[in-house]
């Protein structure tokens, strides 16, 4: 687990290597143990190391041995020791133990095909200098994250805008499309990034820049695919996806130095440590967070699982005052993130740090398996709007004339499962007719503008479920730029590397073939119960009572502090409605004001995390990016 980060200068106006050790300098709270820079020519690339896995020998960035190739990488490849196994069996020799030279030499042998060879989380770029060419890749789900810059002269690359800060070229010019994304779903979808020419490497995609002329080219090599299903009864079901997380628990152990896991009492992560406290020999560590109001505490659940599995646990309650931290949140953001959890997810990763550098955590569960409410929600709607007359046989042939005649009770509907517009209301933060009373009149147009993330989600889903499609549209936009992003940013914000297990290709293939009617307990709408392979698994370990309590989620106790404390409550209408106030230049005063003393607390949060970043930034305003 690492930084990253690379400049590449067409005009050959600016020193590369320099550039370089100020992006690497910028992000190495990613990694404490160690830095490397390598520069040729017009290209500079550089590394912050977490050391995990060898080392000393996993150094970066990594040359081979004719020294045309160089890598440097963020990540895990948790099939490293089968890869290596094959390599060598081809003649390829190695130096070191890590599971960088595997990369290395995975893609000396495969080139850019061998990103279908990995299993783990990554990110990386390879400077290979016989093909004057830089080739950068990203993990199928978006755990590592990749942002790159682009202006037709320059090219640079990063794990964090931190580091893209630092190129001579920046001017932080932001793009007011992108913070209307912001308002709507509390995070900005791939490939879009709050400023113009700089972009997200979706997960799953791989990249190759040319060096010595101006041309990119991005390729998608993994999308989730639904299509297949296999039929088995409930209890194979659950044998079969017990013995599959078993091994990918383990396969993520591997490691040279201490792990742990965090603990929140819910279905994911209590499955995590069962599995964890079977395979390993001494207790597991684990680490929870909560919080003094019920409605937001699950400490009781996650001291149930830390006393039967007899873990060494580590917990800590989050207050008001945990919001002192939002401006240092913010900053290592880099962009506006919304996400409440934010806050305890960044309290549990530091007080994990305290005593591990390594911990598991129960992340993917709920997309992969259905588990939100929304679901649910999603369900109701598509069998409200379901067509009158179904499209097969006698009704088929008569559907059109018996429109003709009584066209409002046989109306003609769309399929509504791939209403992707549908899916996205109930999910708004700011609707429509708020976001465009928020902006200024001369920004309004950007309420209007359409979110191509999500559309393309639907779109291309491969699998023709309406449950199967809101799944994929999740893992595309919400798991990958909202969940996997705030772990990755909080986590490296300490030092700490976060493996999630039930993300893994083989685990997904599992999962992926279960026919839809089998996640769920066949409810819709209020009386949705999802994840069901899930709790039926851990029900298993723990008890039926405890694997099917209602979700609480992790989060802030917001609407107790806010609307219960007046105090506190004036706290952001402060800061949102003084006259020095950043919001002021994009937003009318007036709507601002009502936000303040109307709006949910969602929605006040939101603003007062906009208004904090935009503290930091001082950027001119720029119309959306074309």
């Amino acid at each position: 687990m690492c930084g990253i980060c690379g400049y590449l200068d067409y005009t050959l106006s600016v020193d590369a290597a320099k550039v370089v050790d100020d992006m690497t300098a910028a992000i190495a709270h990613r990694g404490p143990n160690g830095s490397g820079t390598f520069h040729q020519g017009n290209l500079a690339i550089g590394h912050r190391r977490l050391s995990i896995i060898d080392l000393e020998g996993g150094a970066q960035p990594m040359a081979d041995e004719s020294g045309n190739i160089y890598l440097t990488y963020n990540g895990e490849i948790y099939n490293y020791q089968e890869l290596r196994k094959t390599l060598e069996s081809d003649g390829y020799r190695f130096r070191t133990q890590s599971d960088t030279e595997v990369l290395l030499r995975a893609y000396q042998k495969w080139g850019k095909n061998c990103v279908e060879k990995l299993e783990g989380m990554f990110a990386f770029a390879v400077a290979d200098y016989s093909k004057q060419e830089i080739f950068l890749a990203r993990d199928p789900f978006g755990i590592k994250p990749l942002l790159y810059y682009w202006d037709g002269n320059r090219f640079a690359f990063a794990s964090e805008f931190q580091a893209i800060k630092h190129i001579p070229e920046w001017k932080g010019e932001i793009d007011l499309g992108a913070m209307d994304t912001y308002l709507r779903f509390q995070y900005i979808t791939a490939p879009k990034t709050i400023y113009r020419k700089t972009f997200k490497l979706p997960a799953g995609s791989m990249m190759t820049v040319r060096m010595r002329d101006p041309f990119r080219k991005i390729e998608t090599y993994w999308k989730p695919d639904f299509a297949q299903k296999k039929k088995r009864s409930q209890a194979d079901l659950v044998d079969e996806l017990d013995a599959c997380l078993r091994d990918s628990v383990k396969r993520h152990l591997v490691s040279d130095v201490p792990f742990g896991a965090f603990l929140s009492g819910g279905v994911d992560s209590s499955l995590m440590v069962a599995y964890m406290a079977d395979i390993l020999d001494e207790p597991v560590r684990t680490f929870s967070i909560g919080f003094e109001e019920d409605e937001a505490n699950e400490l009781q659940f996650a001291r149930t699982v830390a006393e039967k599995y007899k873990t060494q646990h580590y917990e800590e309650l989050v207050h008001f005052d945990a919001l002192e931290v939002l401006p240092e949140l913010v900053q290592h953001f880099g962009e506006p993130f919304g996400d409440q959890s934010a806050i305890p997810t960044w309290r549990v990763c530091k007080l994990a740090q305290k005593h591990v550098p390594m911990v598991i955590s129960g992340d993917g569960g709920d997309e992969l398996l259905a588990g939100y409410s929304s679901y649910g929600r999603w369900l109701k709607y598509v069998e409200r709007n379901q067509p009158r007359i179904r499209q097969s046989g006698l009704k088929k042939s008569l559907a059109p004339i018996i429109r003709k005649f009584r066209p409002n009770h046989y109306p003609v509907v769309a399929d509504p499962g791939r209403d992707h517009r549908a899916w996205n209301e109930p999910l708004l933060r700011f609707d429509h007719p708020n976001r465009e009373i928020l902006w200024q009149e001369p920004h309004r147009f950007v309420a209007d503008l359409p979110d191509e993330a999500f559309a393309d989600a639907f779109l291309n889903s491969q699998g023709e479920g309406s449950l199967n499609r809101a799944q994929n549209c999740d893992i595309q936009t919400f798991m990958q730029d909202d969940i996997l992003t705030k772990v990755d940013i909080a986590s490296m914000r300490f030092g700490l590397e976060s493996r999630p297990p039930i993300l893994d290709k083989r685990v997904f293939n599992l999962i992926a073939r279960i026919p839809e009617s089998m996640l769920h307990n066949g409810k819709i709408g209020r009386d949705y119960v999802g994840k069901k392979p899930l709790k039926d698994l851990l029900a298993r370990k723990m008890g039926r009572e405890f694997a099917y309590r209602q979700k609480q989620g992790f989060t802030l106790p917001l609407d107790t502090w806010l609307k219960h404390d007046s105090e506190k409550s004036s706290i952001i209408g402060e800061v949102l409605n003084a006259s020095s106030a950043k919001v002021a230049n994009y937003f009318d005063p007036q709507a601002i004001r009502s936000v303040t003393t109307n709006a949910s607390s969602v929605n006040k949060w939101l603003l007062l995390v906009l208004e904090y970043w935009l503290q930091t930034e001082h950027s001119p305003m720029s119309a959306p990016a074309a």
